[in-house]
């Protein structure tokens, strides 16, 4: 779908997450499809359907990868992966032995990390993977490639897979808000913001009790860590006048009682 040379991709957002490719989730069932493997305009993020025409979120395609790299292949060396990147990479790292390391978002710290520790895979929350065996540098068709061979050696569907994994690892179910201010006022909302993220501390989000607050290395954002596991992170984008509001829970009714206190810090930054 949407082959076709257009450097404006359509005129639409070419992240393969939804909304953007709700088109291509409704066509997977149709076709009978085994699969639906999505990239961006210039191949560098991946995005996965499973069988069902359900969206597979980035945060639970990284953690496919990983356990594809040490079930599949035997790999041990470490992983990297970003700030706002899921906690089964720690939990599937504790289980096989694997190194795990943490840094901001971007592959440009991904990347050096990579090549620093010698480490089998590396990826962020926005679909970007990159490989040891390949390149310390995001390819969405190779990740691609490496989730049909996943269900060409075990046999099993993605929602199988998906499955399995949960049981794994734990449950994840994730969810981001893009929260867009205007570009000529932002750079007083972005001081406003940050001074807020800078000063808080919950005692408690969606009624889980916050083990530990930690401000991010780059300084535009604010991790929350809860004592069920799950996490909210509030964090300024680099290069639009928006701020994201992510979580991962272990729970789906979670997601927007974890994700509406984000928001409201935003939007009452003062």
């Amino acid at each position: 779908m949407h082959g076709e040379r257009n450097p404006y991709f359509g005129g639409v957002n070419p992240e393969p997450i939804r909304p953007n490719i709700d088109e291509f989730l409704r066509r997977i069932p149709v076709e009978h499809a085994d699969v639906g493997l999505a990239v961006d305009g210039d191949a560098d993020r991946a995005g996965l359907g499973d069988e069902k025409g359900e969206f597979v979120t980035t945060l639970t395609l990284y953690a496919l990868l990983m356990w594809y790299l040490c079930e599949i292949r035997g790999l041990r060396q470490p992983v990297v992966k970003t700030v706002n990147m899921t906690s089964m990479a720690d939990r599937l790292g504790e289980k096989y032995g694997v190194k795990v390391y943490e840094v901001p978002v971007g592959f440009k710290y991904i990347g050096p990390k990579m090549q620093e520790t010698n480490a089998m895979f590396g990826g962020e929350e926005s679909g970007g993977f990159g490989f040891q065996m390949h390149l310390p540098e995001r390819d969405g068709i190779v990740a691609d490639l490496f989730i049909l061979d996943f269900m060409l050696k075990t046999k099993k569907t993605p929602s199988q897979l998906v499955a399995e994994l949960m049981d794994l690892a734990g449950p994840s179910f994730y969810l981001r808000r893009d929260l867009h201010f205007a570009a000529a006022s932002y750079a007083a909302t972005k001081e406003r913001i940050m001074r807020t993220l800078g000063g808080a501390s919950p005692l408690s989000i969606a009624g889980h009790s916050v083990a530990r607050t930690v401000q991010l290395d780059t300084k535009d954002g604010t991790k929350f860590f809860l004592d069920d596991g799950s996490w909210l992170l509030v964090r300024l984008s680099g290069t639009e006048p928006l701020v994201r509001v992510y979580t991962e829970t272990g729970s789906q009714a979670e997601i927007g009682p974890m994700l509406d206190p984000g928001e409201k810090m935003i939007r009452e930054a003062k």
